[in-house]
């Protein structure tokens, strides 16, 4: 009889390098930080919520086409979007002034002390698709690229290496401590112990502290065997490192950050005014016309 395995499967990690062939896989690494860059900064400048939207879609379709399931995607994003769905509704009710010029939506389940108020519901809306769509950008970076080239890219930048690999083991550190509570869950769960069991408050919260502290324990202990590791291969002692590998910049890192940098303008010039073309509407004005 076939038994199911308990291993841990580094595709289900949120921020795991997972090879593969997509055009994601295939950039440079530097492409791929320019691209979240000009994204990071394009989703704080946009103010329609329709644009934003629009950007946080093309977010998951490009993890989409980037090789990252549909299952393995909603997966790890499932945590973060139950949690800035809560967000959003507590935005909603506690962060607005309320003052006599501003626009009530409606009165939830028609009580008068339960406004729906626009600006609220607007910043709450922005912060979900802003924190989203960053969010997905970093899984897709982190899933398409592999720290060595990552390292190797800022070397060729004459970023001193000692700053680079620090970098990268702290990076690779964050799959490591996901895959270590994972672990420390399947070893609670076979020793009976585990989210099944909890039925009280206090079981609760002897469960999180013991996986908490289980998992600090554990990540001391690989970070102190690394800086041994280090010290015994005399890590830092001469200002250059001869490299093996070398990260080139291609045709396609040139084609993608051209590209790049044109949606970019595009989009910052929309956004003020500088493009002759009319304004999208809001979706208050859209709801307006509906209702």
């Amino acid at each position: 009889m076939k038994q199911k395995s308990d291993a841990i499967d580094f595709k289900k990690l949120t921020f795991a390098f997972v090879p593969g062939t997509s055009l994601m896989h295939k950039l440079n690494p530097l492409s791929k930080i320019i691209f979240l860059i000009l994204l990071t900064i394009i989703s704080f400048a946009i103010k329609s919520l329709i644009l934003i939207s629009s950007i946080t879609l093309f977010s998951i379709l490009l993890a989409l086409m980037s090789k990252i399931s549909v299952k393995n995607l909603t997966r790890k994003l499932r945590f973060i979007t139950l949690l800035l769905l809560i967000s959003v509704i507590l935005n909603i009710f506690f962060n607005a002034v309320p003052s006599e010029e501003e626009v009530i939506l409606f009165h939830l389940f028609n009580l008068d002390f339960l406004p729906i108020r626009r600006i609220a519901t607007y910043l709450a809306l922005k912060a979900l698709f802003i924190v989203l769509t960053l969010f997905t950008s970093a899984i897709i970076f982190t899933n398409t690229t592999s720290m060595k080239d990552f390292v190797y890219s800022l070397m060729r930048l004459k970023i001193p290496y000692k700053f680079c690999f620090s970098f990268m083991i702290g990076i690779q550190y964050i799959p490591t401590i996901e895959a270590e509570a994972k672990t420390i869950a399947l070893a609670q769960k076979s020793r009976g112990f585990g989210l099944e069991k909890v039925n009280t408050l206090k079981k609760a919260y002897n469960l999180i502290f013991e996986r908490l502290v289980t998992t600090l324990v554990s990540i001391l202990r690989k970070g102190h065997t690394t800086s041994i590791s280090m010290e015994n291969r005399c890590f830092g002692l001469y200002k250059e490192r001869t490299n093996r590998i070398v990260v080139k910049f291609k045709l396609r890192d040139i084609v993608f950050i051209i590209i790049c940098f044109l949606i970019f303008t595009l989009l910052l010039f929309y956004q003020l005014n500088l493009l002759p073309i009319p304004k999208i509407p809001s979706l208050y004005q859209i709801f307006t016309q509906i209702f």
